[in-house]
């Protein structure tokens, strides 16, 4: 979250308005009231020409410069957070494996990253899956402080397995990344990268790939997170789809006590997950871990903006700032539950405006400060996905 003086709820933007704009002052609670006078604000300044040409600073001389702080909700631990056991570079497996008929199928490996303590503080949001986090790792602690006080005195059960239940763009991919990371900075996983699978993964054209695909991901998962992306597309409405196979062939590899090396983590619909795990009755014990995600309000998504374009160096304009917040806002208003991205929304948004001020810059041959300076010129609406017809099974 933004560094704010006051509640969680009021937003400081950081920046020195023009005469025509008024700073807003709760921005987490997004409303349709809130949307129009946004939307006001930016018509009664849509008069001014923000072109390169002609754009002037504010009166004082200045662009918004956002200054994300990313205080709020960062978790108290120290420095060294786990790192005592850290050793060199894991070695990474290939991404393919073959199937039956000579196939070969690929899949994405994600390395480790160097900082995931870091990188897990820095996420908006997300408090309760931080703290979730932190008790799999305190607790790995405390079994290893447990074996150097007595080597026989039992230790507690640790499972790794765990369902991500949330919608597209609710940082399930990041932080299954950041998870594997620090788990393997916690010296619980040998490796901490993350295989990441999905349905087509799994189902080949012949029968038994799909044996075959589960043992070869879990050897390539071994030391490192095994991520199956929407998992709830393994369980159609067809008795007969090969699907319906894969998570149940996962139970032996989870109940196997010498392969406590890897982490399988599910991903997906809440509904659709649940749906998904009650296909065995033995798969609910085997994730206990479950970590919800929420959909990011108004002011979390602004709060992602400012740290993304912080990213690249870039400034906003007062006016190109308050024609984005009503862009932003006209989306977010009018979002499908199914099909809004949440902070992809924002990462395509974005990329459509660092297009058009490349394709601006580079047309006016732009210099100096403006190189890195975003206008009004430079944003236009990106329409939010539509809900998809419903095909197949």
């Amino acid at each position: 979250m933004n560094n704010t003086a006051n509640t969680s709820s009021q937003l400081s933007f950081n920046f020195v308005p023009d005469t025509n704009e008024t700073p807003a002052t709760d921005e987490d609670d997004f409303d349709t009231q809130e949307f129009e006078q946004m939307l006001e604000e930016y018509m009664k300044n849509e008069h001014i020409n923000d072109d390169e040409d002609t754009e002037a600073p504010d009166d004082d001389g200045e662009y918004l410069d956002i200054d994300f702080g990313g205080g709020a909700g960062i978790i108290d631990t120290d420095d060294n957070f786990g790192e005592e056991f850290l050793t060199d570079e894991p070695d990474l497996p290939e991404d393919e494996f073959m199937v039956g008929g000579g196939n070969t199928v690929k899949v994405e490996i994600l390395p480790p990253i160097d900082n995931p303590r870091e990188e897990l503080n820095r996420l908006i949001g997300c408090k309760e899956i931080k703290n979730r986090i932190d008790q799999l790792i305190f607790l790995s602690r405390y079994n290893k402080m447990i074996r150097n006080e007595d080597p026989k005195a039992k230790q507690h059960a640790l499972s790794l397995h765990g369902l991500f239940i949330g919608r597209p763009g609710t940082g399930k991919t990041t932080v299954c990344k950041i998870y594997g990371s620090l788990l393997r900075k916690a010296g619980i996983l040998s490796r901490g990268h993350v295989v990441v699978a999905g349905r087509s993964t799994f189902i080949g054209n012949c029968w038994g790939d799909e044996e075959k695909a589960v043992k070869a991901l879990i050897e390539k998962a071994q030391g490192g997170v095994l991520m199956i992306d929407e998992a709830y597309q393994l369980n159609s409405n067809h008795q007969s789809d090969p699907g319906k196979m894969v998570i149940p062939m996962f139970m032996e590899a989870l109940a196997d006590e010498k392969k406590r090396d890897f982490a399988v983590i599910l991903c997906g619909y809440k509904d659709e997950i649940d749906s998904l795990i009650a296909l065995n009755p033995g798969l609910p014990s085997r994730f206990p871990n479950v970590f919800e995600f929420p959909e990011f309000s108004f002011g979390e998504l602004l709060d992602i903006t400012r740290m993304r374009i912080k990213e690249y160096g870039y400034h906003f304009t007062p006016n190109a700032w308050a024609k984005y917040k009503a862009v932003l806002a006209q989306a977010y208003a009018v979002r499908n539950a199914k099909t809004w991205g949440n902070a992809r929304y924002v990462a395509n948004l974005l990329e459509r405006i660092y297009m058009n001020h490349a394709n601006r810059c580079v047309r006016n041959q732009t210099r100096g400060p403006r190189l890195f300076t975003i206008t009004q010129a430079d944003i236009q609406p990106f329409d939010p996905p539509k809900a998809p017809k419903r095909m197949g099974f």
